[in-house]
């Protein structure tokens, strides 16, 4: 009986868990469209400078700034082609994020390159319930899919028990 009220809270604990999946990945996805869109204002006035001082591109401009003669122009210059170049990154972490399935969203969230973004994130999430049908839907089959991964070898092993325990008949001719 404690096994089966134990199974109940423990997928109970998941389901909790995993309806928490969709809300993390909607709050995740508004943190990068806030990054993306400093990103992007800093590359349209770099392009207005940029075509201002008779540059084709910003990357013209970039290259030549990094040929300067002094260091912190340089060093300028590569930070700010380095965040120019996170921009597509970011296109397509907020297209997985909008538009990809609840897996998706999971690994990309998860995958070690956005540790740093993903812990900015959790320090202002609060948990909540999705509204979505599909994102309740795929948090059941979720919850549902790691209890039974968790819970299994606990009943296989009582099954096997009892089938050592089975007293055995011997038929007598």
């Amino acid at each position: 009986m404690i096994v089966r009220v134990l199974d109940k809270v423990v997928f109970a604990v998941l389901f909790i868990i995993t309806l928490q999946v969709p809300i993390l990945a909607d709050h995740y996805r508004q943190y990068l469209n806030g990054y993306y869109d400093a990103l992007r204002d800093e590359v349209s006035s770099s392009s207005a400078l940029a075509k201002q001082h008779g540059f084709s591109s910003v990357e013209a401009m970039l290259e030549s700034l990094q040929k300067n003669s002094e260091p912190v122009v340089r060093e300028n210059a590569s930070m700010k082609a380095t965040r120019f170049a996170q921009i597509t990154t970011l296109e397509q972490g907020m297209r997985k994020l909008e538009h990809g399935h609840y897996f998706e969203k999971l690994v990309f969230m998860a995958s070690p390159s956005q540790y740093g973004t993903l812990n900015r994130v959790l320090d202002n999430f609060r948990p909540s319930v999705p509204l979505t049908p599909s994102s309740i839907v795929f948090s059941l089959v979720t919850a549902i899919f790691l209890n039974l991964l968790i819970w299994t070898p606990h009943f296989c092993y009582c099954q096997v028990k009892k089938v050592k325990n089975k007293p055995k008949r011997y038929a007598y001719k």
